[in-house]
């Protein structure tokens, strides 16, 4: 039989011992020191001072002097001299110096609260379950910052799940507000429960926001629009009475639309002016140019153009108007101005015809606008080409043409045209090579080139191109849609040379 217990190791009185009070006061002093056991502290590694008897200490982790040697043991001061006990994986001691439990878990001496805490669920004040495993009941739930920001993330698997916070009343969905099967915001809200109407949608690709079943806003008055903007508050759209729009300026209503006219209340500006309000009703509209000459156009009324628009005098001003029954009268747009327009009602019936002109003073571009009716239904208008908007900034809405029909321009990274019909090229001469000189087989590489396009394409193009050199040719792996990377092939090895290269393919 051994002489010590096999847990604690406390030391057995053997038959016919002598001097047993020895042993039984050996197995009194390992039981004072481990029940109820309580620390001074855990990180001193140089004895105090003046210990009195009885004094615990867990060693800290790099001891010195009377300690040397003993980390993590527990030193216990007795009449003259300390005595170190070395702890079993599960024994706990109180620090009262920290104020919290600590367990030796057969390493090192842990508090819970050294090792982050997991649990399968959670319940505060209320009953988690599987599905809620953090389950909270309280007036209030309070996150704050520990000195800086402080963020609450809620992340989902993947786009076509949600990621979202849900509004109930009595446990009944009212409102929800987040990524609903998408990336894009929303903003929901129901009446009962089970079926949700959006609100508001902001487009995670753009940031444009659509109110999905439109928007209530205030009538506003003039020094203070209903819908306004931020930088200019006293600018904007009211409802100046029943059936009726009023668009301010300034705070003051410059325009307002009625369900039967339009009335302007401001001059048609242009680099002089013609004073006074300007009247649409009467079917006539007439603007005074730097040269001195009125321009209008005429407004279709009963289903024919009105007469010759004429001065204060009653003299015929230059100006579009009906000069018989089937003819217009077609004024050149006057030079110098700036932006102007000059448009056209013809036809009767279902069928008519929108022309328009715009006159830059810039560069004197002249731009030439058609659309159609049909059956009664505009068609969109339409951009008729000439010298003048052959080359420009190309673009598209919904697949249709709304710029120039050729676009060039250059960068660092190269040159690109792109063409009306979504066509793109993007070329690069002299892009530079490191030499081919690493050995590949049987033959030579160079380094990897990346070549950047100068502008990007909506789908990965074809690559081609050549070196600068009539035993070298060039390699490309599979492009994205803003780059490539390139790399020269040869059969020898060959120093630096330079590349031609070009990409082909959509930039819509």
């Amino acid at each position: 039989m051994s002489d010590l217990s096999p847990i604690l190791s406390l030391p057995y009185i053997m038959p016919s011992q002598a001097q047993k009070h020895v042993t039984h006061n050996e197995a009194i002093r390992l039981l004072d020191l481990m029940v109820q056991m309580t620390v001074a502290d855990r990180t001193r590694s140089m004895p105090p001072d003046a210990p009195a008897i009885g004094a615990r200490h867990i060693v800290g982790s790099s001891p010195a002097g009377d300690w040397a040697g003993q980390a993590g043991r527990i030193a216990l001061r007795e009449e003259n001299a300390w005595a170190f006990f070395a702890p079993q994986e599960g024994w706990r001691a109180q620090v009262l110096a920290e104020g919290r439990d600590v367990v030796f878990d057969g390493t090192a001496w842990i508090a819970p609260t050294d090792r982050p805490l997991r649990v399968p669920q959670l319940g505060v004040n209320a009953a988690s379950d599987a599905v809620n495993r953090l389950a909270v009941s309280a007036a209030a739930t309070l996150l704050t910052h520990e000195g800086a920001g402080h963020q609450v993330k809620i992340n989902k698997f993947s786009a076509a799940d949600t990621a979202s916070l849900l509004y109930q009343t009595n446990w009944s969905g009212r409102a929800e507000i987040g990524l609903a099967g998408g990336d894009d915001l929303t903003v929901k809200v129901s009446a009962d429960g089970s079926t949700f109407v959006e609100a508001l949608q902001v487009a995670a690709d753009t940031g444009a926001v659509r109110l999905s079943v439109g928007a209530l806003v205030p009538d506003g008055t003039a020094a203070l629009p209903g819908i306004r903007f931020s930088a200019d508050p006293d600018t904007g759209v009211r409802r100046a009475g029943t059936n009726q729009i009023g668009f301010v300026a300034g705070g003051v209503q410059r325009a307002s639309l009625s369900a039967g006219t339009l009335q302007v209340d401001v001059p048609v500006t242009g680099s002089a002016v013609q004073t006074g309000s300007h009247d649409i009703t009467a079917g006539r509209l007439a603007r005074t140019f730097a040269s001195g000459g009125v321009f209008g156009w005429g407004v279709a009324q009963g289903g024919s153009l009105g007469t010759a628009l004429t001065d204060a005098n009653g003299a015929v001003v230059s100006g579009l108007y009906a000069t018989s029954a089937t003819t217009l009268n077609l004024p050149p747009v006057p030079a110098g101005t700036q932006v102007g327009l000059l448009e056209v009602l013809a036809g009767s019936g279902g069928d008519a015809l929108h022309q328009r002109w715009t006159a830059n003073s810039a560069n004197g571009n002249l731009r030439t606008w058609q659309r159609r009716s049909l059956g009664g239904v505009w068609q969109a208008w339409a951009l008729i080409f000439n010298q003048s908007t052959v080359l420009g900034t190309v673009s598209t809405v919904a697949g249709q043409p709304t710029g120039a029909v050729i676009e060039r321009g250059s960068n660092a990274n190269g040159e690109f045209v792109r063409f009306a019909d979504g066509t793109q090229i993007c070329t690069r001469i002299g892009l530079s090579a490191a030499a081919v000189s690493t050995a590949l087989g049987a033959m030579f590489r160079s380094a990897d080139v990346g070549w950047t396009f100068p502008a990007p394409f909506a789908l990965a193009p074809a690559v081609s191109g050549q070196a600068e050199d009539l035993d070298t040719w060039l390699t490309a792996a599979t492009p994205g849609t803003s780059s490539v990377t390139l790399r020269l092939m040869s059969a020898i090895s060959k120093a630096a040379t330079g590349l031609r290269v070009t990409a082909t393919g959509r930039w819509l």
